[in-house]
Order: C-alpha cells, then structure tokens, then sequence
C-alpha cells in the first residue's frame, strides 16, 4: 500500500474518533517518531560556515523558486 493511501486512511480514521484524549496519543507518537535528530559537531560546523558565507555575500545563492524550477525541467516533472 502507498504512503498516500496509508495517510488517508488514518487522516478517515481520526476525522471519526470523537475522543479526543485518543487523537492526543496519535499526535504525541506521530510528534515523538518524527522528533528530529540533533546535528553532529561537523553538520553544526558546516552550517555555520554556511551562514557566514550567505551573511558575507548574499547575492551569491541561487533564487530557491528558479532552482526548483530548474529541477523539474531537468527531470521532466
């Protein structure tokens, strides 16, 4: 079964649970499951080094809507 499947599935479920300490354990696990990993020491440096690039030039990125743009030309989406 698709992920898009399973999502509407549950999203059919909870819309007819009228309990609402039950949605509030869906939402805790759903929230503790997808809790977001902390950096290592060199993702937080490179990052940093990251943003010190962007604050001394900020002109020298690329416009994100363009790239995107760019991606789906290149891939055809």
């Amino acid at each position: 079964m698709s992920v898009q499947t399973e999502k509407s599935l549950l999203i059919d479920l909870l819309q007819n649970i009228n309990d609402i300490s039950i949605i509030q354990k869906v939402k805790n696990f759903v929230l503790h499951e997808i809790e977001p990993e902390s950096l290592s020491e060199n993702q937080k440096k490179e990052l940093d080094i990251r943003i010190l690039e962007h604050q001394e030039n900020p002109k020298s990125g690329v416009d994100p809507l363009e790239f995107l743009d760019s991606l789906k030309s290149k891939y055809e989406l």
